[in-house]
């Protein structure tokens, strides 16, 4: 159940790297972000209001797991900066997702925001470079710059850390108290940000032109508010590193077919190279089930219980 969820949340996630690197292309990285959070922080609003949902009762609460939101803004400039880079949507998924795998691997070795301890061995390093070669072979003889490649890397660093935080606020809270603080405290930052920009650099705070956008290029915030609030019910129920391979395999092949589509690519090479990618959290993920069902005791009939029988 938690697996067709995450696949579902995955495909919605490639959907809006292309709706949101839109909006940025006509107003700009930052000010963008501000649409971004503004626009789902109004539905998150009115579900918490519909359900009496106590999003100020949180006295007690450690400042830090707040930060979610604040952790999402930069994943929301880098998706925007990147998608503007000229990199293909399949390339930055795909990166964005190596990046997750790292960060993922780091949560899972040192148990990470409460998360259930699972080790690195040396056999998951086959897999790790395995997907490194599909990411190098998508990516091999594109015309792409070193910074949209970097920030496509980072915002799935900070994708990874932003969702445990938020799962950790759900879990002292509510799903929906989580998501409210995720758009509420990620729109104050962005609009620090973007008052910032205009003082430091020559980006105009409202830009004279922003030419015909499309209605849907502002619904980037909406789908957010249905990912965040998806993936921190998820993410203490999957273990971090499987999450990422579901996340992986939607989000990957959802950008190949978006830039077949939209005619930005989609090659042969790009396909074969999300094959390698996906092959290798395939085999990490197997190497994983292997050593959970090693450290079992002997001898103890083993039952799933309500939570693992979902997940099958």
């Amino acid at each position: 159940m938690y697996y067709l969820i995450s696949f579902a949340t995955a495909v919605l996630v490639s959907a809006m790297v292309t709706v949101n690197g839109n909006l940025s292309a006509a107003f700009g990285p930052y000010l963008s972000c501000v649409i971004i959070h503004v626009v789902g922080l109004l539905p998150a609003s009115l579900i918490a209001l519909v359900r009496h949902e106590r999003v100020f009762a949180v006295r007690g609460l450690r400042p830090g797991i707040f930060l979610g939101g604040a952790i999402g803004v930069i994943t929301v400039v880098c998706n925007n900066a990147a998608f503007t880079g000229g990199i293909s949507v399949s390339a930055m998924v795909a990166l964005s997702l190596f990046g997750q795998t790292v960060a993922s691997l780091f949560v899972d070795q040192f148990g990470l925001f409460h998360m259930p301890v699972k080790r690195f061995n040396g056999a998951k390093l086959i897999g790790l470079l395995c997907t490194v070669a599909g990411i190098a072979c998508m990516l091999f003889g594109a015309k792409t710059a070193v910074l949209p490649v970097l920030l496509s890397f980072l915002m799935g660093v900070t994708l990874v850390i932003s969702r445990s935080v938020n799962a950790l606020l759900a879990k002292k809270t509510s799903l929906f108290v989580s998501t409210w603080y995720n758009y509420s405290v990620g729109l104050s930052v962005a609009i620090v940000v973007w008052l910032l920009s205009g003082l430091f650099t020559d980006i105009p705070l409202l830009p004279e032109t922003v030419g015909a956008v499309p209605v849907w290029a502002f619904f980037g915030g909406l789908m957010g508010v249905v990912t965040v609030s998806v993936q921190s019910f998820v993410t203490p129920r999957m273990p971090a590193f499987q999450l990422t391979l579901v996340l992986f395999v939607g989000q990957v092949f959802t950008g190949l077919m978006i830039d077949v589509l939209a005619g930005t690519g989609g090659s042969l090479q790009e396909w074969i190279g999300g094959v390698f990618a996906v092959a290798g959290l395939v085999l990490n993920a197997m190497l994983d089930r292997r050593a959970e069902r090693k450290n079992r005791l002997p001898g103890k009939t083993w039952r799933p219980n309500e939570e693992e029988t979902e997940r099958c």
